[in-house]
């Protein structure tokens, strides 16, 4: 069953804008046809299209039910600002790993300092129904490195893969925690002055193997590791 994102309204749900154009245009479906609608809310809505109109459409509510894939813990990815290409990934597969925040930070080796909130919404809802999640993350505007480590205090636990590390993952850390925060560099990697200032927080510092790997890579290794043995 295709899942859309709209807005409620009393007792129906409307789907609008680009949603509306991917539901008619593209998949072509009718009146009567059965969907899921989110509404950016904990619930799945299952809903027949009642009425089809020139810019928007109307959903009748089938029944409600709980998200069964939304996440359990509270992760927030904090990404060093990358190449275009690579942040749309790292969005993407960030989300689909159950992360619930997104927050981009500049550092001495970044080049890209610019989000497109736009672009960025789009792949969120793009990567929320693929995963079928039914709340969206946020994404935060991109904050310098030094807001990035007065934010780490707010967490139970912080890990930091780091790509010179040599300690590995010690997943008793996980264990009972709730507000989970996790950072990640760029394809330029951290300098040494900035590691430092992260290892002097109370983080946990992993190495994810001999291999240095694409920062897109990396965020899919470690929230990987950190989902599973969260349980989240």
């Amino acid at each position: 069953m295709k899942r859309f994102f709209g807005r409620k309204c009393e007792d129906k749900i409307i789907i609008e804008e680009d949603e509306f154009f991917h539901l008619k245009k593209v998949l072509r479906l009718n009146e009567g046809d059965e969907v899921i609608a989110s509404v950016n809310d904990e619930n799945d809505y299952y809903c027949h299209i009642a009425k089809i109109n020139k810019n928007d459409c109307l959903l009748n509510i089938d029944r409600i039910e709980k998200c069964p894939a939304l996440p359990n813990r509270d992760i927030t990815l904090f990404q060093m600002m990358p190449k275009k290409d690579y942040f749309d990934a790292i969005l993407a597969k960030s989300i689909e790993l159950g992360v619930n925040e997104i927050v981009p930070f500049s550092s001495e080796w970044t080049q890209n300092k610019t989000l497109k909130r736009e672009r960025v919404q789009t792949q969120i809802q793009t990567a929320c129904k693929q995963c079928e999640r039914s709340k969206l993350p946020f994404v935060s505007d991109i904050i310098s490195f030094d807001k990035m480590i007065e934010k780490l205090k707010d967490f139970d636990v912080v890990i930091f893969a780091y790509e010179n590390e040599e300690k590995a993952f010690d997943s008793n850390g996980l264990y009972g925690k709730q507000k989970i925060a996790v950072i990640v560099g760029n394809e330029a990697g951290f300098s040494e002055k900035e590691a430092e200032k992260i290892k002097k927080q109370n983080v946990q510092s992993i190495s994810l193997g001999k291999r240095i790997l694409r920062c897109d890579t990396a965020v899919v290794a470690t929230l990987a590791l950190v989902s599973v043995l969260s349980e989240n």
